[in-house]
Formats: C-alpha cells, sequence, structure tokens
C-alpha cells in the first residue's frame, strides 16, 4: 500500500515538473492526430485579453498566450522524409502568467473541415502547481465556422476558481462586430 501510495505522488510530482515554471492555469484542446480538421482554441482572459491563432499573445498587457497551434494531421503531425514518432494527437495550449478577478471564457472554433465525420475534441483546465485537472469537457464538431463554448470560470483577487459554467459565448465573431 505504502509503495502505491509513494508511485501515486511520484507520477503527481512529475507531471507538474514538466509544465512551465512561471505558469498558474493552462487550456488544452486536444483532437484526433488522424483528423486533418483544423480547430483553434479561443480564450478571453479576466482582463478582456483574447488569444487565438491570429492574436498568440494577446496584446499589450496580456498575461495568457498560445503556445502551440495545431493545424491538422497533413500540417502538423507528420515528419516528411523522417524516421522519427510524432505523438498522434492535435494539441493547441494556451497558458495563464497571471489571473486577474472576473470571468474567463474558453470556445472552440472550427477553421477547416477535411474529415467527413464529426470530429470530437477535449478541452481541459490544468492547475499547474499543485497539478490538478479543473475541468474536463467534450464537444463535437461538424462543420466549419462552428464555435463552441467550452466552459467559463471564475477567478478570484487571489487566482483561485471560485465558479464554472457553460453560458454560450462568441469569441471568434462577438455580438456587435
Amino acid at each position: 500500500m505504502l509503495v502505491a501510495i509513494l508511485f501515486l505522488l511520484k507520477t503527481e510530482e512529475e507531471k507538474t515538473k514538466v509544465r512551465p515554471p512561471n505558469v498558474i492555469y493552462e487550456v488544452v484542446l486536444t483532437w484526433n492526430g488522424e483528423s486533418n480538421d483544423d480547430l483553434d482554441l479561443y480564450v478571453q482572459a479576466a482582463s478582456g485579453h483574447v488569444v487565438s491563432f491570429n492574436n498568440r499573445e494577446g496584446g499589450q498587457g496580456s498575461l495568457i498566450s498560445l503556445d502551440h497551434d495545431a493545424l491538422g494531421k497533413a500540417r502538423n503531425n507528420t515528419l516528411p522524409n523522417e524516421n522519427g514518432v510524432v505523438v498522434n494527437y492535435n494539441e493547441e495550449v494556451v497558458s495563464f502568467r497571471g489571473v486577474t478577478q472576473g470571468e474567463n471564457i474558453v470556445t472552440v472554433h472550427v477553421y477547416s473541415k477535411t474529415d467527413p465525420d464529426p470530429v470530437k475534441a477535449t478541452i481541459k483546465l490544468i492547475k499547474i502547481k499543485p497539478f490538478k485537472e479543473i475541468v474536463v469537457k467534450e464537444r463535437v464538431f461538424e462543420t466549419v465556422g462552428e464555435e463552441k463554448t467550452a466552459f467559463r470560470f471564475t477567478t478570484d483577487k487571489n487566482g483561485d476558481i471560485v465558479d464554472i459554467s457553460e453560458l454560450p459565448a462568441n469569441l471568434v465573431r462577438p455580438l456587435g462586430q
């Protein structure tokens, strides 16, 4: 029993070690590595800054950034004319290096859809230290231009999460624009 507990503690410690030391939260979007569909993660911080594939740093004063923009298997997960191993999933990651009080919104948008079947995506909100998966949601996408809210999370003045919801949002084309 003691060995099992020590193993679990070591596993959690390893998860934390592989994360960047200057990150508080991460939002991670993953989908099948065999898919050629291009999904995009959009995140709006409580500060009002929005990150996505076309605004990776969120603008002046932003404490969030898109660390990786996956483009689907054909453009993202292959090593042309090379031997080697590549992970078999597409992944986008947004890092929070700071958190302000208020609501943060996470949506997923279908930039391009080439596969005939729907694509299932998993979206996670992860607290880095101590490592904990706070939210894990799955969404299914069928058409180009489709945008779905993964979740919203509200943080207090200490950066702690005090509320989680799934109220709809549109970050790609906000109302009135």
